[in-house]
């Protein structure tokens, strides 16, 4: 056995996976990062201000192109940066949060629950990357047909509900303004 093989046996496990650690996570933070803000204050205010049908539209389409991008990035790039294809690894979490817990369910159930779970707790990019199962190397006609089911699922529930958050932030505002 060389030198080089005996260090690396005797490494951790962190240290051996510390740079995919670090990837996972900085990518992730970044994407949840910008997904927080465009889903709960960005998508609430558009559908506030310019109502669910031309809110809808223009937050359908946003993410249409964001999402889009970022999953032919993400193929160019054959990384998994975000940690989609290690859903699978939810059932071995000790104590999940909810949303965790929610797709380790669904994920028992098919795919028609994981799709539904995924679309309303994620985004199309992720829904598609885990239906990729960690396959790289360019997008095939079943990729887009789930990235385009995904993004009408998706903004489908998130106008709907943007709209019911916008109407009770509005009628709590007339309320606190009115006493």
């Amino acid at each position: 056995m060389t030198n080089s093989a005996i260090t690396i046996s005797n490494q951790s496990w962190l240290a051996r996976h510390r740079r995919r650690i670090a990837e996972v996570g900085i990518g992730h933070a970044i994407y949840a990062t910008f997904n927080f803000i465009c889903d709960h204050i960005i998508y609430v205010y558009v559908i506030y201000r310019f109502g669910l049908l031309v809110g809808g539209v223009l937050m359908t389409t946003f993410p249409l192109v964001q999402c889009a991008a970022t999953l032919l990035i993400y193929d160019r790039m054959g990384r998994d940066w975000v940690g989609a294809g290690s859903l699978a690894h939810l059932s071995e979490l000790p104590e999940p949060n909810c949303w965790q817990r929610i797709i380790r369910r669904a994920m028992r159930h098919g795919n028609t629950p994981i799709f539904l779970a995924l679309c309303f707790f994620q985004d199309p990019f992720i829904t598609t990357a885990y239906f990729r199962r960690g396959r790289f190397g360019g997008l095939l006609a079943r990729d887009w047909h789930i990235f385009f089911a995904s993004v009408f699922v998706s903004n489908l529930y998130w106008t709907l509900r943007s709209g019911a958050i916008a109407a009770v932030l509005f009628s709590l505002w007339q309320f606190l303004t009115s006493v």
